[in-house]
């Protein structure tokens, strides 16, 4: 692809008109929790026949006038902006590409779309990738260890009826507790609606995880739980999502967003989960739809979350909600406050992408804030969007600054190609602490002369690079009678956490039987950030291990002056590597390693202990008789 294809539209704009609302009177609704069982997934027996009924969907617009608001408004922002070249000048990306360090297949089509692909990596290189109707995890080699129905995390909880769908599973990696936590829905109305939430007791995705049932109708009204969205603080998670009313699509059958806040500690120890849900969330008596959580960059913080919204199904609109809960559960100034920010480019309603060679489109939804992340005192954000220059469905991507004092200013720029559509885009901080704008915004690509694949594309100080395609498709998505097929509904991005500058994807892309599939990839900041950790790190003169000989539980004390990534790797006395035992983040200060040597035949071993940005590393000898 030549590289004057992408267009890029970038104006800066200080915001003048910035509305300001403190919630007095609302508050949270409070509940607990009690665990429902703890057990591994792995351990789940796996319904054998794994059955499974998708309705291929026709659409009836004409006798369903809900489902049909969509569409037309789709209909009606193509009339207005067509599809055409683009007349505005064509730039080049300044900047290097993303650089795919590794990729493979991940979770397969089965039988249902969209697959709904988000994935989560933890610090010692495990991934989870889970889809609609797939749990899996697999090595950064793509090897596989596990794979299981979204079953085998709704069965412990007691929801294994067949009222009981399950759906848009999201997972997320807590690198502070080094744990995961995952969300899944479970039912599709207002008698069986719930939401599973698991946690891990440890850092291993197939070992025992602490299952929670929350009601997806707490309300006790005729609504249920659509659409989760997820990120967490150092004490809690947040969990988002929609009340739709039953038998009502969810194009109109909308009637709130919630928010969800979890003590997340509790949930890991097993314990009764304290919780808040928040209601009831307006602006001018309109409420706001699609809430969308503000993930981290660099570091986990808070207490407080933030929360990005738009006028998501609006032919044109510049309106962008900020929210904020600035405080954890039962804290005495805990409040949730709103700002309306009025953006320098309108966003709109995107159309539907084109496919290869036939008359069938992927379905792109509407324009709705599907990612964002906070670094340094900025708000990376992203949305499907129409380009009015070309008529294409673009990315809208925004920075907004002076988040941390409220003092907003804004850019936005539309992503966009002549001759490709654009969907459900990611977003994932790609710095190395000092250079908070530096991202890499993955999203998924289809168009006339192109299959459904996968792209990127990196971003630092204003600038772009070329679109970089991370996956080329083998064929057009080809499941459903209907003539617009389900593509994605949304997508997977995360940092890896201990290791800066790298960040790991998943998305949809058509594979040679015109079905659905799982792309899983690594993508580097083109700068190799992660070298450019400069902080001087230094060991204590005589590192301490800890009983020597030793027979089980063995430790080692160091000293840092530093935070940088730690590998911890034993080898036999001919330097024979045995095992990497430990990779992780290191902190400030005096550090104990311990392990586990009980395993060992009797011998003579080494332990080398290594800090990124130095050369010197610890190596202790050791004797297990």
């Amino acid at each position: 692809m030549k590289s004057k294809e992408i267009r890029k539209h970038a104006v800066i704009f200080f915001c003048s008109m910035i509305i300001f609302m403190k919630v007095h009177a609302q508050s949270p609704i409070s509940f607990i929790f009690d665990k429902t069982a703890s057990a591994s997934v792995y351990d789940q027996p796996d319904d054998i026949w794994q059955a499974s009924l998708l309705a291929l969907e026709i659409r009836d617009f004409m006798g369903n006038p809900d489902k049909r608001f969509l569409y037309e408004q789709k209909l009606a922002a193509s009339a207005l902006f067509p599809r055409k070249p683009s007349t505005s000048t064509n730039k080049s990306g300044t900047l290097p590409q993303p650089i795919i360090q590794k990729a493979f297949d991940g979770n397969a089509f089965n039988n249902s779309v969209p697959m709904d692909n988000y994935m989560a990596i933890s610090d010692s290189q495990r991934i989870v990738s889970v889809s609609n109707v797939q749990y899996r995890v697999y090595d950064t080699d793509g090897n596989q260890s596990v794979s299981k129905t979204l079953g085998s995390f709704c069965t412990p909880a007691g929801l294994s009826g067949l009222n009981n769908g399950k759906f848009d599973p999201k997972v997320i990696y807590d690198p502070l507790e080094d744990r995961f936590i995952a969300v899944i829905l479970n039912g599709t109305s207002s008698i069986y609606s719930k939401i599973v939430v698991a946690f891990s007791q440890t850092n291993n995705p197939a070992g025992v995880w602490n299952f929670y049932v929350l009601p997806g109708n707490p309300f006790n009204d005729t609504t249920w739980f659509d659409y989760p969205a997820l990120n967490i603080t150092e004490n809690e998670l947040f969990i988002t999502g929609n009340q739709i009313k039953e038998n009502v699509s969810w194009e109109l059958g909308f009637k709130q967003t919630v928010i969800w806040q979890i003590r997340k500690k509790e949930g890991y120890q097993g314990l009764s989960l304290q919780t808040n849900l928040w209601d009831n969330v307006a602006y001018n008596g309109r409420n706001i739809r699609n809430l969308h959580p503000v993930k981290w960059g660099e570091n986990i913080q808070g207490p407080s979350q933030f929360f990005l919204s738009n006028r998501n199904f609006d032919i044109q609109n510049d309106t962008l909600f900020f929210l904020q809960i600035n405080d954890t559960i039962n804290a005495p100034g805990l409040a949730l406050t709103k700002h309306v920010v009025q953006l320098d480019k309108s966003y709109g309603v995107p159309p539907n992408g084109k496919q290869k060679g036939i008359n069938r489109y992927a379905a792109t939804n509407d324009g709705r804030i599907l990612t964002a992340f906070y670094q340094n005192n900025q708000i990376q954000f992203a949305s499907n969007s129409m380009d009015t220059a070309n008529g294409r469905s673009g990315i809208y991507f925004g920075v907004l600054s002076g988040v941390d004092n409220q003092t907003f200013s804004v850019q936005t720029y539309m992503i966009s190609i002549d001759t490709l559509d654009f969907g459900y885009p990611n977003l994932s901080w790609v710095g190395d602490g000092s250079q908070g704008s530096q991202s890499i915004l993955s999203f998924e690509h289809t168009g006339e002369n192109r299959f459904p694949g996968m792209s990127a594309i990196f971003y630092a100080d204003q600038e772009f690079s070329d679109l970089l395609t991370v996956k080329e498709g083998l064929g057009n998505l080809v499941v459903l009678t209907d003539s617009i097929e389900r593509w994605g509904d949304y997508s997977g991005s995360q940092p890896v956490y201990n290791r800066n500058g790298k960040i790991w994807i998943c998305g949809t892309y058509g594979n040679s039987l015109s079905r659905h599939q799982t792309w899983i990839a690594q993508l580097d900041n083109p700068y190799g950030a992660e070298t450019s950790i400069q902080n001087p790190i230094t060991y204590s003169s005589q590192p301490i291990l800890y009983p020597n000989p030793t027979y089980d539980i063995t430790y080692l004390q160091v000293t840092l002056q530093a935070k940088a990534p730690v590998k911890v790797s034993l080898f036999d006395m001919n330097g024979k590597l045995l095992h990497v035992i430990f990779s992780g983040m290191g902190k400030p200060g005096v550090n104990q390693f311990s392990f586990n040597a009980s395993s060992l035949s009797s011998g003579t071993y080494i332990l080398l202990f290594e800090q990124e940005g130095i050369s010197q590393a610890v190596s202790v000898r050791f004797v297990k008789p």
